[in-house]
């Protein structure tokens, strides 16, 4: 489940009119096309953005021509889940969370009550626990793991303690894909179509994209487009051998491993173990072939999937770190995302950090 780092508000999100103008009389000067290092030039972004949100992609553009005019960019119109068919040899219907829970968190709340028929029981998933207002229930988390839950109407009280719920990985539940995890797979997969006809990576960009935010050290300032621009480069020409580069990315990587046993000492890039999230990434023609030729169909979510793909070793990916990040972080990188919990188009079949509802989407067991 993913985690992110909150947005400071800035007048990216105004509209569109005079950003140039913006642009070119800010203190930092607009590095030109012709004058990006060679490893850089001809990389284009491709923006995922659904026709309904056009307020997206105004603040997105204007963040565009503000911060980094020397990228050249398309919007690139998104599958829209909800409203259209999406070929399910393309993008499954079901899928089983077996894989993303060697990596995911799936803790809950369970009754810690021997000899009782409720004893392991599922209570409540982090983050659902009930407020003070709560007509039934009332808790107290003791701040290890355990806590004590109290039924207001039959004054009885239960211990509890959070755990891993071993069926996400033995066997694995399945889950049908919300309609905005389809769509969202689908649109990247129809990038990927695109990136594995070009000769130069393509960087991927999702409407929500922020690059003006308050870095992980608050001492170094905000980010902004110019330390976009270096660090990128910094990282390309780190791991020219890259298949996918993360700009924004939470997960475990080098210096953060899950199960690896080696050693990460990558300046400005880290190997990817697993990590969520395609906010932002820069990908080559030829990873791009290697998803594809995998994705018949895609048989998870789309950060689900890739990030599987590189556990396997089968995808050469990095995550790109700010100047700040450091290996006990969860999360990082060079882009940010505007609201990831408040405003998004995508509910999270398997519950996710916005408290979705897992079982509204719930099939069954693995097999």
């Amino acid at each position: 489940k993913q985690q992110r780092r909150m947005t400071i508000a800035t007048d990216n999100m105004a509209g569109t009119n005079g950003a140039d103008d913006r642009a070119r009389s800010r203190s930092r000067s607009p590095r030109r096309r012709q004058d990006l290092p060679e490893h850089m030039k001809g990389l284009t972004a491709l923006v995922v953005n659904l026709d309904r949100r056009t307020d997206r992609w105004a603040r997105c553009e204007a963040m565009l021509k503000k911060e980094t005019p020397w990228l050249q960019y398309e919007r690139f119109p998104a599958s829209d889940g909800s409203k259209m068919t999406i070929p399910e040899d393309e993008i499954c219907m079901i899928w089983s969370t077996k894989r993303n829970a060697v990596y995911g968190d799936y803790d809950e709340w369970v009754f810690d009550a021997p000899g009782k028929d409720v004893d392991g029981k599922h209570w409540r998933w982090p983050g659902e626990e009930p407020s003070e207002s709560d007509e039934v229930w009332e808790f107290n988390d003791n701040g290890d793991g355990t806590g004590t839950a109290k039924n207001k109407k039959t004054e009885e009280a239960f211990s509890m303690k959070k755990e891993f719920a071993e069926r996400f990985r033995d066997p694995g539940q399945e889950q049908r894909m919300s309609g905005g995890e389809r769509g969202c797979a689908h649109s990247h997969r129809r990038i990927w179509e695109v990136a594995a006809k070009r000769d130069k990576p393509t960087f991927v960009l999702e409407d929500d994209a922020q690059f003006v935010f308050e870095r992980t050290d608050p001492g170094l300032g905000m980010f902004n487009g110019d330390l976009l621009l270096e660090r990128l480069s910094m990282a390309m020409a780190e791991a020219p051998d890259f298949d996918v580069l993360y700009l924004g990315w939470s997960g475990w990587r080098g210096g953060h491993y899950k199960l690896l046993e080696e050693e990460d000492a990558g300046e400005s890039v880290r190997k990817v173990e697993y990590v969520w999230t395609t906010v932002a990434y820069v990908i080559t023609p030829a990873a791009a072939k290697k998803l594809l030729a995998a994705a018949s169909p895609m048989d998870q979510p789309v950060d689900n999937f890739m990030a599987w793909e590189a556990s396997q070793g089968r995808l050469k990916s990095y995550v790109i770190l700010d100047a700040g990040d450091t290996d006990d972080m969860w999360t990082g990188g060079l882009v940010d995302q505007v609201d990831f919990q408040g405003d998004s188009d995508i509910k999270k079949s398997d519950g996710g950090l916005q408290g979705d509802n897992a079982s509204e989407f719930a099939v069954g067991t693995s097999a």
